[in-house]
C-alpha cells in the first residue's frame, strides 16, 4: 500500500490507462466505434438535428461481411502444432529413454487444445483481431481442479485458459509488442465481490498450496473489496452495462493481475546424485584458488594440487504474480515458478513503435459511413422526389380528393378553358446517375483494396477449378501475414503451455496416440495364416492409450516448435479429388491406398468397405488364386503380370487404370501373341501394351 491507499498494480493500471487515452485516436474511443460498427450500429454519435430526424438510417454492413470473410478464410486451415526435439538425442527421456519426451509433449498439448475448443477460440480471437487490432490468450493454473474429471487418480491441478480483450491487457513497455521482454504485464478483468473475497480467504489458508512465495491480505484488506463502478473502460456497451449493485455484495469489482519477472542466482542440482555441483573457486584474476595446510598446498594421492571448491550457480528468471483489487492485494508477489509470461498476444495487424495492433475495421469505418450516408441521402430524395405532386387551382376546386371514383367538382370556369389551369401533375425530378455510380464504385473500390475479390466472396461458378486455384490463391495473399501472426500465437501458447507442464504437472498419467500391431482376423473370426511363412498375419493400427510421464522433465529440455496447416478450403478439396481421381486412373494408386485418402464425406461407410476389402484381399492371398466371380482375361495363362508375381490378385482390387488395362490390352491382341506373351521381356510385353492402348484411344 501506498499513502494513497492504492495498489501498486492499480496504479500501474491507472498509467496504462493514460496511456491508452493519449493514443491518437483514443484506444478506448477507437475500439467502441469498431466493435458498434461491425454489430451494425453504424448512425451512433450523429447530431439529432430536425433535418437527421426526417431522414433515414440505412446500414449497408459491408464491414460484417469482409471480417467474416477474412476469419473464415484464414481458420479454414487446420492448425496443429508439434515439439520436435533440437538434436536426436535431445527428445528423449532422460530418465527412460524408451519414451519420447517431445511425442508426450506434442500429445498433451493436443489434449488441451481439444479441451479449450481452440479452433473455435482461435475464430473468436481473430474477430477480436479485426475489430479492436489485438488479442489475447491468458494462461493460470487452477490447483484445485482434477484432470479428466479424477477418472485417473487423485492428481490435481489443470492448466486453464481465457480470451482477453485487448484493452484490458497493458504492457511496462508499451512500445513493443514483445510479450517476454516486458518489465511488468497486467491483466484487467471484473467479478464479483463475493468471488474476489472468497479468493483472498483461501489463499490465506492455503498460502503453500498457491505458490512458492508470497504475502496474503488481512481481515481489513479483505474487507475493503467493494463493488464499484470501475467499468466504463471496458470493451463495448456490453462490458459498460452490469446488473445494479446492491448491499448484499452481489455487485462487481474491478482486479487486476501482476505479472513481472524475477531474476536470482541459485545453485545447480546434479540430477544424478542430488546434490549440488561444485566448481573451483577463482581469484580476482580468474585463476584457480588452491587449498592449503600451514602455507603449503594440499594435494591429491596424484600429486596434484587440490582447489577450493564452490557450488555451481546460475541465473534463474521466474514469473511472480499478484492480483490486487483497488485498495487490496488478494495475493501478492507469489512465485510461479514459470519462466515465461503466461500470456500470447496477437495483433490483426502490427502498428510502429507500440504494442496494440491497427484492426481491420478502422481502415473501412469512414468508407461505410460515405456509403451509408449517401443511401440515406438516395433514399430521402425518392421519398420526396419520387412520386408525382398534383397542383390545382384553389379558386375552382375546393378540395383536391385522390380517392379512385370520386368525382371532383370545378366552379367558376369559363367556357372553352384549358382544363390545365385547373389542375396537372408534376413530374418526379430525376436523380443523376452519378450518385449510384459513385456509391457502387466505393463498394467496389473498398472491397478491391481490402483484396476480398469475387473469388473469394463466392460470386464466381466454379466452372474451371484450375483458374478458381489460382484466383483463390491470389486472393489469400494480403491475409498471409494476418495469418502468420495466427500461426505464431499458436507458437507462443505451445511454449507456454510447455513452461506450465513443466513446472506444473510433475509425473501424471496422459492420453496419447500409440501404434499397435494387431492379428488379422478373416470375416469368421479366426486368424489369418501366411501362406510364405506359416505366422499369423498382423496389422499396425493406431489407438489411444493412457501412459505415465513425468512431466517435470520437460522444463530441462529444448524442443523447437512447429505450427503445421492444411489447406481444407473448396477449391482445394476439389483439386485433391480430381488428383486422387487421375492417380487412380493411372494405376498408381490402388483402390484401398484410394480409399484411404478420399475425404470421408465423399464414401458413406468408407471404413467398413477399407475393411472389407481387405479381408477379400487376404483371403485372395490364402486361396493363391484370383476371384472366382470375376474372370481373367486370356485364362489362367495370360494372367496379368501381378498375379503371376504373388501380389494381390487381379479382380480382387480392379484399378481404373494400370493392371485392368493390361489385362484389357492382352485380351485384344491376337491369339498367338498372347500365347507367346508371357514368354516375351518385360520391355516387349509394356510396349504392347502400350500400342494396344493406344489403338483404342
Amino acid at each position: 500500500m501506498t499513502e494513497n491507499n492504492k495498489t501498486l498494480a492499480w496504479q500501474y493500471y491507472e498509467q496504462g490507462r493514460a496511456y491508452n487515452n493519449r493514443l491518437v485516436p483514443n484506444q478506448y474511443q477507437l475500439v467502441n466505434t469498431n466493435i458498434e460498427f461491425f454489430a451494425g450500429n453504424q448512425w451512433i454519435h450523429m447530431r439529432e438535428t430536425p433535418a437527421m430526424r426526417k431522414l433515414a438510417r440505412p446500414t449497408f454492413n459491408i464491414i460484417k461481411r469482409v471480417v467474416s470473410l477474412f476469419v473464415a478464410s484464414i481458420t479454414s486451415s487446420a492448425v496443429t502444432v508439434n515439439f520436435e526435439p533440437l538434436a536426436y538425442y535431445d527428445g528423449e527421456n532422460l530418465k527412460d529413454r524408451s519414451v519420447n519426451a517431445a511425442a508426450c509433449a506434442t500429445a498433451e498439448v493436443r489434449n488441451l487444445f481439444d479441451k479449450f475448443k481452440m479452433d473455435y477460440r482461435a475464430r473468436e480471437a481473430l474477430f477480436d483481431g479485426a475489430q479492436t487490432g489485438d488479442y489475447c490468450a491468458h494462461f493460470f493454473w487452477d490447483p484445485d481442479a482434477l484432470p479428466y474429471g479424477g477418472a485417473f487418480g487423485a492428481h490435481r491441478g489443470e492448466i486453464q485458459f481465457e480470451l482477453v480483450d485487448g484493452i484490458n491487457v497493458m504492457f511496462g513497455n508499451p512500445n513493443t509488442p514483445d510479450v517476454q521482454s516486458q518489465p511488468y504485464i497486467l491483466v484487467i478483468g471484473r467479478d464479483t465481490v463475493d468471488n474476489l473475497k472468497w479468493e483472498a480467504e483461501r489463499y490465506r489458508k492455503n498460502k503453500q498450496k498457491y505458490g512458492k512465495s508470497g504475502t496474503a491480505s488481512d481481515d481489513r484488506d479483505i474487507d475493503s473489496i467493494q463493488f464499484d463502478n470501475e467499468y466504463q473502460w471496458q470493451a463495448a456497451v456490453g462490458g459498460k452495462t452490469e446488473l445494479i449493485a446492491s448491499d448484499d455484495n452481489n455487485g462487481k469489482c474491478l482486479y487486476v493481475y501482476m505479472y513481472t519477472k524475477v531474476t536470482k542466482e541459485e545453485e545447480v542440482i546434479d540430477p544424478k546424485t542430488g546434490l549440488p555441483m561444485m566448481e573451483d573457486a577463482l581469484d580476482k584474476n580468474g585463476k584457480p584458488i588452491p587449498l592449503k595446510t600451514k602455507g603449503k598446498p594440499i594435494l591429491t594421492p596424484e600429486g596434484k594440487p587440490m582447489y577450493k571448491q564452490v557450488p555451481v550457480k546460475r541465473m534463474v528468471t521466474s514469473v511472480h504474480v499478484t492480483k490486487a483489487t483497488k485498495n487490496c492485494n488478494i495475493f501478492e508477489d507469489v512465485d510461479t515458478g514459470l519462466s515465461l509470461y503466461p500470456i500470447a498476444w496477437g495483433n490483426w495487424e502490427k502498428q510502429k513503435n507500440q504494442y496494440h495492433g491497427r484492426a481491420l475495421v478502422t481502415g473501412i469505418v469512414p468508407n461505410q459511413i460515405f456509403i451509408n450516408s449517401m443511401m440515406a441521402m438516395v433514399f430521402r430524395h425518392l421519398q420526396l422526389q419520387s412520386f408525382s405532386k398534383t397542383l390545382y387551382n384553389a379558386d375552382l376546386i375546393s378540395q383536391w380528393n385522390n380517392e379512385l371514383g370520386v368525382a371532383i367538382g370545378v366552379s367558376g370556369m369559363q367556357p372553352g378553358q384549358d382544363l390545365r389551369s385547373v389542375a396537372m401533375n408534376l413530374q418526379p425530378a430525376d436523380m443523376s446517375n452519378q450518385i449510384m455510380l459513385a456509391i457502387d464504385r466505393a463498394l467496389q473500390y473498398t472491397r478491391e483494396c481490402l483484396g476480398a475479390t469475387d473469388a473469394q466472396m463466392g460470386k464466381v461458378r466454379p466452372d474451371n477449378t484450375s483458374a478458381l486455384m489460382v484466383l483463390q490463391s491470389s486472393a489469400e495473399v494480403p491475409l498471409e501475414n494476418t495469418r502468420a501472426g495466427l500461426h505464431e500465437w499458436y507458437e507462443d501458447m505451445a511454449a507456454i503451455l510447455l513452461d506450465m507442464m513443466g513446472t506444473y504437472y510433475g509425473e501424471r498419467p496422459i492420453v496419447k496416440n500409440r501404434e499397435m500391431q494387431e492379428v488379422v482376423m478373416d470375416p469368421s473370426g479366426a486368424p489369418v495364416i501366411d501362406p510364405n511363412t506359416g505366422l499369423m498375419m498382423t496389422t499396425v493400427t493406431t489407438k489411444r492409450v493412457l501412459e505415465n510421464f513425468d512431466f517435470s522433465i520437460l522444463k530441462h529440455l529444448w524442443l523447437n516448435i512447429s505450427v503445421d496447416a492444411g489447406a481444407t478450403t473448396f477449391y482445394s478439396e476439389i483439386a485433391m479429388v480430381q488428383t486422387l481421381d487421375n492417380l487412380r486412373r493411372d494405376g498408381t494408386l490402388e483402390l484401398i491406398q484410394y480409399l484411404d485418402r478420399i475425404p470421408d464425406k465423399l464414401i458413406p461407410k468408407k471404413q467398413e468397405l477399407i475393411e472389407e476389402l481387405k479381408a477379400k484381399t487376404m483371403q485372395a492371398q490364402i486361396n493363391g488364386g484370383g476371384n472366382p466371380g470375376i474372370p481373367q482375361p486370356g485364362g489362367e495363362k495370360n494372367a496379368p503380370a501381378a498375379s503371376r508375381a504373388g501380389g494381390v490378385p487381379s479382380g480382387v482390387l480392379p484399378a481404373m487404370g494400370g493392371e485392368l488395362d493390361e489385362d484389357k490390352a492382352i485380351a485384344k491382341m491376337p491369339g498367338r501373341i498372347q500365347a507367346a506373351y508371357n514368354d516375351l521381356p518385360k520391355t516387349a510385353q509394356k510396349a504392347l501394351v502400350n500400342l494396344e492402348s493406344m489403338k483404342t484411344r
